[in-house]
């Protein structure tokens, strides 16, 4: 006799689902939090991101004279 397993999937996967939303935790930032978050950010990824815009405006630049060059 075969049996219909899909019930028992369902329940589980059911489960599993309800007990992932209940420990979900709760986060509250105020805009001081976020503030703080906003200037570290920029000051770990700032002087990265400049330094990657000159790199590819200096390789820009050089393009545009190789093509002005070739005309």
């Amino acid at each position: 006799m075969k049996r219909n397993r899909y019930p028992q999937f369902l329940a589980t996967i059911t489960i599993f689902l309800l007990s992932m939303l209940s420990c979900r935790p709760v986060f509250a930032i105020g805009w001081e939090e976020l503030i703080i978050l906003l200037v570290i950010t920029v000051f770990l990824l700032g002087p990265v991101l400049l330094k990657v815009y000159r790199t590819f405006d200096r390789i820009r630049k050089a393009d545009n004279s190789e093509e002005k060059k070739k005309k």
